[in-house]
């Protein structure tokens, strides 16, 4: 009984630990990288709204590299 209570515990923790580290780690939504969009990057029709804040992010895509640029809309 005593390895069960030791088993959810360890689960538990890890799984505090991977959601803390997840956090910490993606940053790409909460990205701006300016006001001029870098050569390669095409205009998407996807748009991310913040729901705190109400700010909108458009989406630009490089198919070249798969790298995604966000911008705030104003």
């Amino acid at each position: 009984m005593i390895f069960f209570v030791y088993y959810l515990i360890f689960q538990v923790v890890l799984l505090l630990v991977l959601l803390i580290l997840s956090k910490i780690k993606d940053k790409r939504l909460h990205e701006d990288h300016g006001e001029e969009i870098p050569p390669g990057f095409e205009w998407t029709n996807e748009v991310n709204i913040d729901p705190v804040s109400q700010e909108k992010r458009r989406v630009y895509y490089n198919p070249k590299t798969g790298d995604r640029y966000y911008r705030i809309e104003k």
